[in-house]
């Protein structure tokens, strides 16, 4: 009923805009009287459905049913709970049976397993042991796979850890093994199979056979909550997990409940309470975790009362008690957030949930609504924060570069819980094409996500899913072999969300075109095409859905232009457009004022001049965040650029600027140098890349205004004879040089260190910024000594093919170690044949130096010569 009100109210303000778009020329009062009828219809509908709620008895007498927020949540950090041990004995067992060493040969490959129910902690205890610095030491080769997945899908990701994340495509399983058994060879190797299933155990003996190649000490790890997954392994260790210990217990209540350090006084007050607390869970970890997590929102004596006496504990539930904990932080949640974290529920379990994706999708479904706030990005952060922090996602992936949690999952037992409480609203639809569509039998469905395990047409019945607001299709082991999409628009007209993204595969192309026909999914907000490489444009009719948020159109390389209309889409939050071939990007693009995410905006000079817009128009996208690729910069003029005004672009952290050109004719390397000087660098800017630059200089005030850049890669800077000056940029962390195919050495200029700077050395004197006098900026007062690259901590040289000499003009005596590259940690060198030596003297302790197709280097460096001796210091690596 609630859906239909949504419904209606989007009818209506779509009505109104389409109405406005039409007759901008008709006389003012025709427009206004247009919109009072259609205001009048959808009054109409609305008081009927009232009428009807009203007579049904649903109408929620609960305020947090308005969607607003009734209750602030404090922001926390995520406990991290796998690091608490609460499992001693059982660790300690754990570990000497991987590390401990047989007198006798090994015959067989020794399998150790870890049984119990959901939640008893095998997962945590396993990772905590695969963690331990002396695992890491001990194996080679350390391989964790999540094994609840087709035997193919396992495979392929043991596969892909050994060859260090690089993907795999291969479908056939023989195939698989037999890589695995050639990358395995020789390496003492922990494998790690994390919530084995019985239904995908098929394939065990010819796993193990693969893994005999592995060396001696070699010990497979699995964990299960099936017995007779163990049973059908024969030979092996068991440690069975059961409910903790009550001390066991209390530890890990106390590390997430008491969170906020709490005076000895309070302490004692609450620990009498938090002991019946945890009796009533069971010594059940995921329990004991998630009450724990709901009672650190409880500060006082009161609260923590109510938890232990709540109704909630007295309910009876057959077999799922163990969803008692779950229901008390659930119904703890806002409204707001309830929706969210049932939302999850569309994912099949053990899936790996994009956290911004899932944020996209939350608010396509209008759960991010808070009144007196527009910023619905910020708000879906800060509602998975709060859905992490109460223990209610877990298996956090981070970003290397920032930290930021990217990927999670879903405990099975949550799982489960949200399943049951959606009562199907929520469904993930698994296609083998042998069983039956369970779709017919489920009329409450309203989201749904279809996963191909085989190849099979898409499923009819789905057609038949009116009232249906999400729909995601996915490739599992298998895809989908055709779907009629203009069926699926002419019934889905809810529709919210769609999601037909990476429909490609070795035999069909099944999505070739898009057809008009989606102008009927008028209440659609996210929209995901990526990876359909056969897509060469879209309709204009597109543009006429006026709610769309989220248009996701990465890697449809075929893709050569968008709508003429786009500038129509002025809700439109996301525009997703990497790896395409789009020529230019239609006039109106500065009409989506919304706009916050921009993944590539290409410049045109030529045919395409009346139809595309200009640079100029980036100026009016002044909410664009995370990252733009600017391409064919080369095209434009410093005045051009200008104009743009990136520099106003707060949160905009990652710039890739490709400055190649349309057209040649009348064009210098000095408009090259003039175009970066022209560019305002966002405030904020933490990682830049720079392709196809052709100035014989890079400006030394352009590069004095990237003082919080973080990385930096550039790449076929083919007139640079000479790095500039990047030694001085204080925040660098990474740097990346490829293809500059006139450079020839690198030396002192490219720390920042000049003459003037080396004769103030020798005279004592100490300057005190990071800036010098050739870069033409008046110096501050002398304070502490000059560090170059001073947290610099990866560096890497690809394809220098001229490239000779590496040489610094000063010495360990006249410029320290802990002044040049102090906590460099990486450095790749790769196709620099002829560079014949590296700066010996400043290689750092400890550092990780990877050697590629060099081959003077590899001569001079090799085992046994004194050079190898001089940097002896140094783990070195040849490929």
């Amino acid at each position: 009923m609630l859906f239909d009100i949504d419904d209606e109210l989007d009818e209506l303000n779509t009505a109104i805009w389409n109405a406005s778009m039409r007759t901008r020329k008709v006389r003012s009062y025709l427009l206004t009287c247009r919109l009072l009828f259609l205001r009048r219809d959808v009054a109409l509908k609305l008081k009927n459905l009232s009428q009807t709620l009203d007579g049904s008895g649903l109408k929620s007498s609960d305020p947090a049913d308005t969607g607003d927020i009734e209750q602030e949540r404090p922001m926390i950090s995520v406990v991290d709970s796998s690091q608490v041990i609460v499992r001693d004995g059982e660790k300690n067992r754990l570990l000497n049976l991987l590390l401990c060493e047989s007198s006798e040969k090994q015959t067989t490959l020794p399998i150790i397993s870890i049984v119990g129910m959901d939640g008893s902690g095998k997962t945590t205890l396993s990772r905590q042991v695969f963690d331990i610095d002396a695992v890491k030491t001990h194996f080679s080769k350390r391989i964790w796979v999540s094994a609840s997945y087709p035997e193919i899908r396992i495979a392929r990701a043991i596969l892909e850890s050994l060859k260090d994340g690089v993907s795999s495509d291969l479908v056939e399983i023989d195939t698989v093994l037999q890589q695995i058994s050639h990358y395995i060879q020789g390496n003492r190797f922990l494998l790690v199979l994390d919530d084995v299933r019985s239904r995908y155990f098929n394939y065990w003996q010819q796993l193990m056979y693969s893994l005999k190649s592995g060396s001696e000490g070699s010990r497979i790890l699995v964990t299960t909550c099936e017995e007779n997954v163990v049973n059908k392994m024969g030979n092996t260790r068991m440690i069975s997990l059961g409910t903790l210990s009550e001390e066991a217990s209390w530890s890990l209540f106390c590390l997430v409940a008491f969170y906020w350090r709490r005076s000895d006084e309070e302490f004692q007050e609450l620990e009498h309470i938090g002991r019946q607390v945890i009796r009533k869970c069971k010594n059940l970890p995921l329990a004991v975790k998630v009450i724990g997590s709901h009672l650190r929102f409880k500060r006082n004596i009161g609260e923590w009362l109510n938890v232990l006496k709540s109704k909630i504990w007295e309910l009876k539930l057959a077999d799922k008690e163990h969803f008692l904990p779950l229901l008390l932080s659930y119904y703890d949640l806002p409204s707001a957030l309830r929706k969210c974290f049932l939302y999850c529920a569309i994912f099949p379990k053990n899936y790996e949930i994009e956290k911004d994706r899932l944020i996209k999708l939350w608010m396509a479904q209008g759960y991010l609504k808070v009144e007196g706030r527009d910023d619905m990005e910020l708000i879906g952060e800060e509602f998975f924060e709060s859905l992490a922090s109460c223990s209610l996602l877990h298996d956090f992936q981070k970003n290397e570069f920032d930290g930021r949690i990217i990927r999670c999952k879903m405990h099975n037992i949550v799982h489960d819980f949200a399943q049951f409480l959606t009562i199907n609203e929520c469904f993930n639809l698994e296609v083998n094409g042998f069983e039956m569509c369970p779709l017919e039998s489920n009329e409450n469905i309203k989201h749904l996500m279809i996963k191909f395990e085989t190849e099979c047409k898409f499923p009819t019945s789905v057609y038949n899913r009116k009232r249906l607001r999400s729909l995601v299709v996915e490739r599992g082991e298998g895809f989908m072999t055709g779907i009629n999409l203009s069926a699926l628009f002419d019934n889905l007209t809810c529709l919210r969300s769609l999601d037909l993204s990476n429909q490609d595969n070795g035999f069909y192309n099944v999505i070739k075109r898009v057809p008009r026909g989606i102008r009927k999914l008028l209440h659609l907000r996210y929209l995901n095409l990526s990876r359909n490489s056969k897509i060469a444009e879209l309709p204009e009719s597109l543009c006429d859905l006026y709610n769309l948020e989220t248009m996701e159109l990465s890697w449809c390389i075929s893709l050569k232009r968008l709508p003429q209309r786009m500038g129509q889409l002025i809700n439109l939050w996301h525009l997703v457009n990497d790896g395409t071939s789009l020529s230019y990007m239609p006039k109106g693009i500065e009409r989506l004022t919304c706009l916050q995410t921009l993944n590539e905006f290409i410049v045109s000079v030529g045919s395409d001049d009346d139809k595309a817009c200009k640079l100029e128009c980036l100026k009016s996208l002044n909410h664009l965040r995370g990252s733009l690729k600017i391409k064919k910069l080369g095209n434009v003029s410093k005045d051009e650029i200008n104009k743009a005004e990136l520099g106003k672009k707060e949160n905009l952290l990652a710039l890739y600027l490709s400055l190649e050109k349309d057209r040649e004719k009348g064009s210098t390397n000095k408009d090259d140098e003039d175009a970066l000087e022209g560019l305002q660098v966002p405030p904020n800017l933490e990682r830049l890349e720079i392709f196809y630059y052709r100035g014989n200089t890079l400006s030394s005030i352009f590069i004095m205004s990237l003082a919080k850049l973080r990385s930096m890669s550039l790449d076929r800077c083919i007139n640079l004879e000479q790095l500039p000056r990047l030694g001085e940029l204080p925040s660098l962390e990474s740097l990346t040089v490829r293809n500059m195919r006139r450079l020839e050495k690198v030396g002192n200029e490219f720390l920042g260190i000049d003459e003037s700077r080396l004769l103030r050395e020798d005279e004592g004197k100490v300057l005190g910024t990071d800036r010098s006098r050739s870069s033409g900026i008046e110096e501050s007062k002398p304070s502490k000594p000059f560090v170059a690259f001073p947290r610099l901590k990866s560096l890497e040289f690809q394809k220098m093919k001229g490239w000779k000499e590496w040489k610094y003009s000063v010495t360990t005596s006249t410029w320290p170690h802990d002044r040049l590259m102090p906590h460099l940690c990486s450095l790749t060198i790769g196709f620099c044949p002829k560079l014949e030596t590296l700066p010996d003297d400043y290689l750092p302790q400890l550092l990780d130096l990877k050697i590629i197709s060099c081959p003077k280097l590899e001569e001079r460096y090799k085992e046994g010569t004194a050079e190898r001796g001089n940097i002896s210091h140094v783990h070195l690596y040849f490929s």
